[in-house]
């Protein structure tokens, strides 16, 4: 094994440790993760760019008295910018992304907040994909991830937070006219609302659970009309259901786990995983440390899985990882980052983690832990050590997803 940094070999031997493979386990397991179509239905493409440069600029900025947000804007905008332009962060971000073994991965570019800053973000992503077009590519339906792979390269699948109905609702089919011009940029996934109430849904931080609006029913309509999966990772246990049963196409949840055995906001109950299972639609565990509960470590991850799979049968069953690859960042660092003046902006209403009955302990990936994004051939292991038949273990790496994809095809334009 070649390792591309002193935490990915510390990471790679802490998920040994921990999983405890037999050889013909850990052989097997890294042969399947190598030869079948392996993906990450929701993620982040590699933060492989935070060096020195970048932490002086933030603290610069900080001294300044720059507000979080703007600080927050800075520091994303311009770690894209160094990810193209630093030839070290270019070298480790190809490096990131062979490790990982995967072929596709969908990649959320906006969040869903407004349509001139989803824009700009999207231009970023662009930005990413013409500069790692050796590495990389941008994808939209199985036939493309298909020719993409054959090419050498990994796919990229684009999602988005929220949908892009943010403007003064005096005309509901100038707004939904939104969600095609979201399809044509590259869109396939999009939540209907993120942990908090919108438009369309409530989200999963709402005690009121309530359920889709009028305008939320339309909108699914237009999104299974022009050929976007609804996803619901972040929405509201009724809105879910509702959504699920609304929709003519399969949908998706794409990032989440099961509140039985973990009683968190993030987590679908029985009734919602069976309801989004009822309509061929796909569950993405997600891999995020503080969410899983039990061990919250691999172990804990893979119990979701396979009481997922159990429930609803492991065609309906994926693996979302709502996480990105830190460079050799220390935990301290990720929690720094992510909440550094967060007094001053909004995150903690918009959904902090940390607050409340059901509180997780750090939202950020461990960056060493048996959860680090780099190690995900490991997980492959993990599976293959939970028992999945090798054709399971196909489903819920990617074939489940390809499935749901072609069902969402657009309908004939009219």
């Amino acid at each position: 094994m070649e390792f591309i940094s002193k935490n990915h070999e510390l990471a790679w031997n802490n998920t040994l440790a921990l999983l405890k493979p037999s050889p013909a386990q850990l052989e097997h397991g890294l042969e399947l993760h190598r030869d079948l179509f392996c993906m990450d239905g929701f993620g982040f493409l590699p933060t492989a760019c935070y060096n020195e440069t970048m932490r002086r600029k933030r603290q610069e900025w900080y001294d300044r008295g720059v507000g979080a947000r703007v600080l927050e804007k800075r520091a994303e905008y311009g770690a894209y910018d160094m990810l193209c332009d630093d030839p070290e962060c270019s070298r480790r971000f190809r490096a990131v992304m062979r490790a990982s073994g995967l072929k596709c991965m969908v990649q959320t570019v906006a969040e869903g907040k407004s349509r001139e800053e989803d824009i700009r973000r999207m231009g970023c992503n662009f930005q990413i994909l013409r500069h790692f077009r050796d590495t990389i590519a941008q994808a939209g339906s199985p036939e493309e991830i298909r020719e993409i792979n054959d090419s050498g390269r990994i796919a990229v699948v684009w999602s988005i937070n929220g949908p892009p109905i943010v403007g003064e609702l005096q005309n509901p089919a100038q707004e939904l006219s939104w969600v095609r011009d979201w399809y044509h940029l590259g869109v396939r996934l999009m939540h209907l609302s993120y942990n908090r109430r919108n438009f369309i849904a409530d989200g999963c931080a709402e005690p009121a659970n309530g359920g889709l609006s009028d305008l939320g029913r339309e909108l699914i309509r237009e999104m299974n009309k022009v050929g976007i999966i609804v996803d619901v990772p972040h929405t509201g246990l009724r809105s879910s259901t509702e959504a699920a049963r609304c929709s003519e196409k399969p949908i998706m949840a794409s990032h989440t786990a099961a509140r039985a055995l973990f009683d968190f906001i993030r987590c679908k109950d029985d009734a919602t995983l069976k309801a989004i299972a009822e309509k061929d639609g796909l569950v993405g565990v997600y891999a995020c440390p503080g969410m899983l509960g039990g061990s919250d470590d691999l172990n804990m991850m893979l119990d979701h899985i396979v009481y997922i799979a159990k429930l609803i049968g492991a065609d309906h069953v994926g693996i979302g990882t709502d996480l990105e690859y830190h460079h050799n960042w220390t935990e301290e660092e990720c929690r720094v980052a992510y909440y550094k003046n967060a007094e001053f902006n909004s995150y903690s209403w918009w959904g902090d983690w940390t607050r409340g009955p059901h509180a997780a302990k750090n939202p950020m990936e461990s960056s060493t832990g048996s959860l680090a994004w780099i190690v995900w051939p490991l997980w492959t292991v993990g599976l293959v050590m939970r028992g999945f038949s090798d054709e399971d273990i196909a489903k819920i790496l990617g074939q489940n997803f390809l499935r749901v994809l072609a069902a969402n095809r657009p309908e004939p334009f009219d």
